[in-house]
C-alpha cells in the first residue's frame, strides 16, 4: 500500500468541547469496527462485544467529567 499525505484545503476545521470530541471519537471507533466486520476481520460476536466495551468506557469517562 503506498503511503499517502492528505492536505485539508478547507474552511477552519470547528472547536469541539470535550463531550463532542468524546461522541465523535467513539462514533469513529464503531465506524473501524464495521470495516473491519465487513472486511471479515472480525466476527459478529468480536464486533459486539467491542462495541459493548466502547460503550462502557464511554460511560465511565462521562461518569468522571460529570464528578470533576
Amino acid at each position: 500500500m503506498k503511503h499517502r499525505e492528505f492536505i485539508y484545503a478547507g474552511e477552519l476545521v470547528p472547536e469541539l468541547n470535550e463531550r463532542e470530541y468524546a461522541a465523535f471519537l467513539m462514533n469513529f471507533q464503531r465506524a473501524i469496527l464495521i470495516s473491519l466486520k465487513k472486511r471479515n476481520l472480525l466476527t459478529a460476536s468480536q464486533q459486539e462485544r467491542c462495541v459493548l466495551e466502547l460503550e462502557k468506557q464511554y460511560r465511565l469517562n462521562q461518569e468522571k467529567r460529570r464528578q470533576v
